[in-house]
């Protein structure tokens, strides 16, 4: 089986990259990516950048590139749920796109594949959730109103549902993973887009510096988020490392 790995930012490529043990570095459709050969598998992971539009993008490109018979978006999220803790790790049953005017459900072919891992007993705490994917940034507390009656371990990210949209287009299953980084109790004092290029690609040193100078009391913040985020990170890893043989 093709499969294509759609992640946003380094740290959650590198993640991934870890699980699969490394591969053929490559450039597709001016993105970076990995190629590699795992379990019978042939994957091919990208780095998209944060939001809607870039990972639309780099689905397209994945597609063109490597017809993949599987997609999977794969990185770090907010969890929206109050249950949900640093470093639980979420695969998506259901996935919402929220706006300003309300949500509506992407009607995605979920892989089987997500689920068997949440029902495996691998003493992670994984789960399987609602998705809600917004093209800006939200309070959780609004967004936990928002969300239809039952949406059980909610999180929130800005690229699942997009890879999804471009996934029902093309007639793909789609497996959504998500690691959390910060729980529903931290709303940020920042968005990430305030750190980022224009292209929402990279973070830069000197953006990081400028809204820390505006915005001081967001620093223990960043300190604290930087931690939860390499636990996450290494959720991530090792969950995948669990759902490769399920596949």
């Amino acid at each position: 089986m093709k499969i294509a790995v759609i992640t946003a930012m380094p740290e959650e490529f590198n993640a991934i990259a870890r699980s699969l043990g490394g591969g053929t570095d490559m450039r597709i459709g001016g993105l970076k990516a990995l190629c590699c050969h795992v379990g019978g598998h042939d994957f091919m992971l990208l780095m998209s950048g944060m939001g809607f539009d870039n990972a639309a993008r780099a689905t397209e490109a994945a597609i063109r590139e490597w017809q993949p018979n599987l997609l999977i978006s794969a990185g770090l999220c907010g969890g929206i749920a109050a249950q949900l803790k640093v470093g639980d790790v979420v695969v998506a049953k259901q996935m919402v796109i929220v706006t300003n005017h309300g949500f509506d459900e992407v009607p995605v072919l979920f892989s089987t594949a997500g689920q068997n891992l949440v029902a495996r007993e691998s003493g992670m705490r994984v789960f399987g959730g609602v998705f809600a994917g917004t093209p800006v940034i939200m309070s959780k507390t609004r967004l936990a109103g928002m969300l239809p009656s039952g949406s059980t371990n909610a999180v929130v990210e800005m690229e699942s549902a997009a890879v999804a949209i471009i996934a029902v287009e093309n007639s793909i299953p789609l497996l959504a993973i998500r690691a959390v980084s910060d729980p529903a109790d931290e709303e940020l004092g920042f968005s990430l887009d305030e750190f980022c290029d224009r292209d929402l690609r990279r973070i830069r040193s000197y953006k990081v510096l400028l809204t820390v100078l505006k915005k001081p009391c967001i620093i223990p913040q960043l300190f604290r988020l930087a931690g939860n985020g390499r636990i996450a990170a290494k959720s991530l890893t090792v969950a995948m490392e669990q759902l490769l043989p399920l596949l």
